[in-house]
């Protein structure tokens, strides 16, 4: 790996094309490396992506050539028949789909290039440098603020065992090195990679392994970012570094003032889900953060984060001492 490199996989609509534009600008400033995105879109938006995201860096790839939105379908149809909740689970199939197109992308260009990957979101925008690899593995970091015990459920059903204690791995991205992407396909794959056929192999994993393990519909039930993070902190089980985000109370767009004060506090990045729903979330990219608001946020999440940092250190010590 080239310690000097830094390769980056989104999955997008254009919807957030003016996010990926952003967060493109920032870590080319904060890291003085050379830096491809590969963005997968669909192939109706193909055109459009190309000619906003017309820079150097950036390689726009088709999502079909992963694995097409009606096959992953077909698999879905295959195995509904194990499930009494297929009207609630089809509403959340391109949700799902765009978790196999991240997975499958980054294996595929782990395995053929020799290369470490960073799967990012891209609603997601850095604000401050984050390490991502060490010794020729990522860096495992973790995430305070949600734990959604249907993930590891559906974890625990597809790598057969998870760790005894560990804290989320959403934090809007993941690390994968080589050495790691070896091992989850080893391990959890019946498959030579890079593989053409990988994309059906990933969406069979995923959705049959859902289906055994959740007789009932419980939401969200996968996350790529979990099985990742599970998966490396098996190869390798070092203490999780928990990271400071802003992401879930923001009605707006942060200002230069907003995004200094988050820097020096410690946050690492934004996520902007304007795609929601809700009255904070819609139209959020068009108006700027409310200042009462942003400041009740990061003041109650900047010390609610230090007080479970401790509790988190103790309770890694102790289970590592009793393993």
């Amino acid at each position: 790996m080239d310690k000097n490199e830094l390769n980056i996989c989104q999955v997008s609509l254009n919807r957030d094309i003016v996010l990926i534009e952003e967060n493109l600008v920032n870590f080319k400033k904060i890291y003085k490396k050379d830096l491809k995105l590969f963005v997968v879109c669909p192939e109706t938006q193909i055109n459009e992506f190309k000619k906003r995201l017309n820079f150097d860096e950036v390689e726009i790839i088709n999502e079909n050539e992963l694995i097409s939105f009606n096959d992953f379908k077909k698999i879905f149809n295959t195995h509904k028949h194990l499930i009494v909740y297929e009207d609630e689970f089809s509403k959340r199939l391109s949700w799902y789909y765009q978790q196999v197109l991240k997975i499958t992308f980054s294996l595929n260009f782990i395995s053929k290039n020799k290369k470490n990957l960073i799967i990012w979101d891209a609603d997601t925008v850095i604000l401050d440098k984050i390490n991502f690899f060490k010794n020729n593995l990522s860096i495992k970091y973790g995430n305070f603020f949600e734990f959604h015990k249907a993930y590891y459920l559906t974890n625990e059903q597809i790598l057969k065992k998870i760790p005894s204690y560990f804290i989320s791995f959403l934090n809007q991205f993941i690390a994968i090195s080589e050495i790691e992407c070896s091992y989850f396909a080893t391990n959890n794959l019946n498959s030579k990679l890079p593989d053409e056929e990988l994309g059906k192999k990933i969406s069979e994993m995923i959705i049959k392994n859902i289906f055994i393990k959740h007789k009932n519909y419980n939401g969200s039930m996968f996350s790529e970012y979990e099985l990742i993070g599970h998966s490396n902190y098996t190869l390798k089980d070092d203490m999780q570094k928990p990271l400071l985000y802003l992401r879930f109370g923001l009605d707006g767009k942060l200002t230069q003032m907003q995004k200094r004060i988050s820097i020096l506090l410690g946050y690492k990045h934004v996520t902007y889900e304007h795609s929601h729903p809700n009255i904070k979330s819609l139209g959020m990219l068009s108006r700027k953060q409310s200042w009462s608001r942003f400041l009740i946020m990061i003041l109650k999440n900047f010390f609610k984060f230090y007080l479970r940092y401790a509790r988190h250190i103790i309770l890694y010590r102790l289970d590592k001492k009793n393993r």
